[in-house]
C-alpha cells in the first residue's frame, strides 16, 4: 500500500496583503487624528496614547500573522502514522504505530468539539482545533476511514 496523506490548513477570510492594508489604514487614521489635535489644538498629551494604541493594534496583527500558517498533516503508511503539526510557525513531528492508534473527538465544555485527538500508549496529539465544528467532524471521519483502510 502506498502512503495516504491528509492535510488541513488554517484559513482566514482575508489574505495577508489585505490585513497589512487594514493595519496601514488604521495606523494612518490614528496618526492623522493625533497630528490634527497636536497642530490645531496644541493637545500634545494624545501622542503617547496614540503610540500605545498603535503598539496594541500591531501586537494583535502580529499575533494573527503568527497563526496564519498553522496546519496539520497526517501520513498513513502500512505500519505507522506520522503527524506533523505546525503551530505559530513551529513544526512538531510525531510517529505512532498504526495498529494501536485511537482517534477521538475532544469534547469542549458545552461548546461542541474542540479538535481531534490521536492517542497511543500515553502519548496524545491534538489536531485540527482551528477548524470549524463541521470541518472537525469531517476530519475525524477522514482520519477514521484512512486508519481503517489498508
Amino acid at each position: 500500500m502506498e502512503a495516504r496523506t491528509l492535510e488541513w490548513r488554517r484559513r482566514f477570510a482575508t489574505e495577508r496583503k489585505h490585513r497589512i492594508f487594514a493595519f496601514s489604514v488604521i495606523a494612518g487614521l490614528s496618526i492623522s487624528l493625533a497630528l490634527f489635535w497636536l497642530l490645531f489644538a496644541g493637545v500634545w498629551i494624545i501622542l503617547p496614547f496614540t503610540a500605545t494604541e498603535l503598539a496594541c493594534v500591531a501586537a494583535a496583527f502580529w499575533w494573527i500573522e503568527q497563526a496564519s500558517e498553522d496546519s496539520d498533516r497526517v501520513e498513513f503508511t502500512d505500519h505507522g502514522v506520522n503527524v506533523i503539526r505546525v503551530r505559530r510557525r513551529r513544526a512538531a513531528q510525531f510517529a505512532f504505530t498504526r495498529n494501536w492508534l485511537a482517534i477521538e473527538l475532544v469534547a469542549n465544555s458545552g461548546h461542541g468539539p474542540s479538535g481531534v485527538r490521536l492517542r497511543q500508549s500515553g502519548r496524545t496529539v491534538a489536531l485540527v482545533e482551528f477548524l470549524s465544528v463541521p470541518e472537525q467532524l469531517r476530519a475525524l471521519s477522514e482520519l477514521r476511514h484512512a486508519l481503517s483502510v489498508r
